[in-house]
């Protein structure tokens, strides 16, 4: 995990707004600038009561965001009808007041991150996380961006970036960490996806999940939004739901008949690959202790 590089102040970021905000968008100058929360890769300050921008902290995270502005609205398409926002990008802005890279203003999401709430009350989202996925998973295009640590087969993912083993086991304590690389072992014993490259949102693990009176709301970030196998999506169902809350996820994902128990294989290796990266370099940004306890105790039961 590369360190912040860069880290914007709300000063700069309206001096970046009035520099460069179109004339249709010139209304947005005159509203509030809150700095709201820094993910691993952007800075997010909220413009208003309807926008936010987003910057990148570090250079590696500038494809993220060029894919997520050209890719958002097209791969989250199939949300708007099952009533959950995307964050839909308004504006793309150029390096400017001493800030290096590109940047974007998103329309904002209201509600809490699905992080926050207990996990007892999570029960209707995983019907809606359910539909949501697998609306978003249909075949992407030829030109739909890929990402080698998303939707690839496994094996290419850990020539790609191998596990943190070492690392994890001195967080999460040998045994457990043991169990988990057992779990990434099913995985890659599974068939792999026999279908074409389906659209990923790439992330949707609790921080990324938005809520509002216990139902889905919003999927955020699709800096790695791609096409590839849907195991590496549906993994989220670990990280979000206890047992019964999955098995109500996958019943109706299971529903469209493009799923069999192989995809649940890799989507459980799937959860124990992003377990063990984020125990083993937690890095900066939203506090996944909790969320990496939660997915330890789906993935151990002895945990």
């Amino acid at each position: 995990m590369p360190e912040v590089e860069v880290q914007p102040t709300a000063a700069q970021v309206r001096r970046l707004l009035e520099a460069q905000l179109p004339q249709e968008l010139r209304g947005l100058l005159d509203r509030s600038l809150t700095p709201v929360a820094q993910g691993w890769d952007n800075a997010l300050f909220r413009l208003g009561t309807a926008h936010a921008v987003r910057l990148p902290v570090r250079r590696a995270a500038v494809p993220c965001l060029l894919h997520e502005a050209r890719w958002t609205a097209v791969a989250g398409a199939p949300l708007a009808p099952l009533g959950i926002a995307v964050p839909r990008p308004v504006f793309r802005g150029r390096p400017g007041a001493g800030y290096p890279w590109p940047w974007t203003v998103v329309r904002w999401i209201d509600g809490e991150a699905v992080a926050t709430l207990p996990v007892a009350r999570r029960g209707r989202l995983a019907a809606d996380l359910a539909h949501a996925l697998a609306a978003v998973h249909r075949p992407a295009p030829a030109e739909a961006p890929r990402n080698p640590h998303r939707g690839v087969p496994l094996g290419a993912r850990l020539r790609t970036a191998p596990p943190p083993w070492p690392a994890a086991a001195a967080a999460l304590e040998d045994r457990r960490t043991e169990r988990l690389r057992g779990v990434v072992d099913d995985g890659l014993r599974a068939a792999p996806w026999p279908g074409p490259p389906v659209w990923l949102h790439g992330d949707p693990h609790p921080w990324n999940l938005v809520h509002r009176h216990g139902r889905l709301a919003g999927l955020l970030d699709f800096g790695d939004v791609c096409a590839g196998d849907p195991a590496s999506d549906l993994a989220g169902a670990w990280l979000a739901f206890d047992a019964p809350q999955r098995a109500a996820f996958r019943g109706i994902v299971d529903t469209t008949g493009r799923y069999d128990d192989d995809v649940w294989r890799r989507a459980a290796a799937w959860a124990a690959l992003y377990t063990a990266a984020v125990a083993a370099n937690p890095g900066s940004g939203p506090d996944f202790g909790a969320v990496v306890r939660h997915a330890v105790s789906q993935l151990d039961p002895d945990a």
